[in-house]
């Protein structure tokens, strides 16, 4: 059996990115039920299946990782008056070389049901293809097959040691993400684009973004379920309302 760490991320006061309130008038309050209904079902998954928890609410002290919001905001500002605190997700790549058989890292955004099952072995990285965007740009550009969603990504110790490092040195140099695009899921998918041996793909029952898919409401076939994006946070208040999450 694989040791296993499970770990979400919130920093700036917010649990997830508040979308502005032109683009998605549901935002905020789509924000207010991750903390009291999402979070709660991914530590009961992991009390089910003997995983362990860790909840990181601080930037890293001896990294700055501000440099990434492109903006003048420190780490004293309050992102739940709205905005992309990006540089949070680099956070999770910090802990990837935690002493774990198998870490896995989850946005806050997302709902484990009760009939969830157990994590698959982890013989590298594995991912999920993200559907959100078109980004065949980037792929072609770095010979990517599939661009992976950074939602739910899981590692085993090399993996996690290798995109640790990858992750640390470009903190550090302050560089900017591969490909033009300003996310953390360039870095990431760059990284495996370069360590083809140690990536692997998950099917969507292991990521299920509500918003890349045709709308349902019996989520009974997938595990993690993933309301991510401005219409995802739409779809979350919808299932919330309905009883569906639980």
């Amino acid at each position: 059996m694989q040791k296993t760490l499970i770990i979400q991320v919130s920093v700036g006061n917010t649990l997830g990115y508040v979308y502005r309130p032109d683009v998605s008038p549901q935002a905020y309050e789509a924000s207010k039920l991750m903390e009291p209904y999402l979070m709660p079902t991914v530590r009961r998954y992991c009390e089910k299946y003997n995983y362990d928890y860790k909840f990181i609410s601080e930037y890293p002290k001896d990294l700055d990782i501000t440099y990434f919001n492109k903006s003048s905001k420190g780490e004293e500002y309050d992102y739940s008056k709205g905005g992309k605190n990006k540089c949070s997700t680099l956070i999770r790549y910090l802990h990837m070389n935690d002493d774990y058989d198998r870490i896995v890292v989850l946005d806050n955004d997302i709902w484990i049901p009760e009939w969830a099952e157990e994590l698959p072995i982890a013989e590298g990285h594995y991912g999920i293809e993200d559907l959100g965007k078109d980004y065949s740009g980037f792929n072609n550009q770095f010979n990517l097959r599939k661009f992976v969603n950074g939602g739910v990504q899981m590692v085993n110790k090399s993996a996690g040691k290798s995109l640790y490092e990858y992750i640390i040195y470009a903190i550090k140099n302050k560089a900017n993400p591969p490909g033009g695009l300003h996310t953390d899921q360039a870095y990431m998918n760059h990284w495996r684009s370069q360590n083809i041996p140690l990536t692997y793909m998950l099917p969507y029952k292991w990521n299920y973004m509500v918003d890349c898919h045709e709308r349902i409401k019996d989520y009974t076939k997938y595990n993690f379920i993933h309301y991510a994006g401005w219409k995802g946070r739409g779809i979350l208040i919808e299932d919330f309302k309905e009883g569906i999450i639980k």
